[in-house]
């Protein structure tokens, strides 16, 4: 008997965890794995060189000897987009967790805090926000110069007013919580209330708002490497390869401009997906109909 009536409790709790992670959220997560680690592996199994030329190749169309195609100077766009998808990965992943972070802390010190240091970091915030992210970085690189380090940083500050927002509207809400003025009562100092209790009751926001930032970033330091400010040539990355396609050879050679576009627009893609699909799981409404 006891048997019969788990059965169907198991099967609805199956159901469940189905209905919160769907198929499709799950082909996601597979194919993102499937494009870092071909990026981050890809290039060190690969013999031809990203930067190596042959004039009797140039703008040969996709074929067995060259999948992509390739471009002007004769190089092979399929070599060059995996040397090009690792160094857009390693600006990009870092930059937008890095700006995460950031966002985060400061938007749950703002949050908690209120007064005037909340005060001050809000206008702080308007100011970077009024104006576009990708401008914001433009004139990061252009003070400090290429790099990858500044091209981090560039990023990184470029998404962080994001990530206060979220997180200080987080803070507001779980700050007045009764079991953070219980905490308060005990003598908990403010700092422990932030990071044992405040914090990893936000992990929801936090985790939609990486994941968000992360196709950002991509598109931020794509479109930082498309203006000239970004990976400088010969060096690949996605977006220095559309520069000069885009204007000068779509006709003659499409293949130049389709395949690294294809890859920023999955990535890009993917990466949005994710964050709906993280923010329908931590939705409080969908988990207890979900729990119902």
């Amino acid at each position: 008997m006891a048997e019969a009536v788990a059965t169907p409790i198991a099967r609805e709790r199956v159901s469940a965890v189905r209905r919160r992670i769907p198929w499709v959220g799950i082909t996601i997560v597979a194919l993102l794995t499937l494009i870092v680690l071909t990026g981050l592996v890809g290039p060190s199994v690969n013999s031809r060189s990203p930067t190596a030329t042959n004039a009797m190749a140039r703008l040969k169309p996709p074929s067995m000897q060259y999948p992509f195609g390739t471009d002007e100077l004769g190089r092979d766009i399929f070599t060059r987009a995996l040397y090009g998808l690792r160094t857009t990965l390693l600006i990009a992943v870092p930059g937008g967790l890095l700006g995460t972070v950031v966002g985060t802390l400061l938007g749950l010190i703002g949050g908690y805090r209120r007064g005037i240091v909340d005060f001050l970091l809000q206008r702080g915030v308007e100011l970077v926000t009024a104006i576009p992210s990708l401008v914001v970085a433009s004139v990061v690189v252009a003070v400090l110069g290429p790099g990858r380090i500044q091209l981090i940083g560039a990023v990184a500050l470029s998404l962080t007013p994001v990530g206060v927002r979220v997180m200080r509207a987080a803070t507001l809400r779980v700050s007045e919580s009764l079991f953070c003025e219980a905490a308060r009562a005990l003598g908990a100092s403010h700092w422990r209330i932030m990071l044992r209790h405040v914090l990893p009751n936000c992990l929801g926001p936090v985790a939609v708002l990486a994941s968000l930032n992360l196709g950002a970033a991509i598109f931020v330091e794509t479109g930082l490497s498309f203006l000239g400010l970004g990976v400088q040539p010969p060096n690949p990355s996605l977006g220095n390869m559309l520069t000069g396609a885009a204007s000068l050879y779509f006709s003659r050679a499409p293949w130049m401009v389709i395949f690294p576009g294809l890859i920023v627009t999955v990535l890009i893609l993917c990466f949005n997906i994710l964050g709906d699909m993280l923010a329908d799981y931590f939705d409080p409404r969908l988990r207890s109909q979900t729990n119902a």
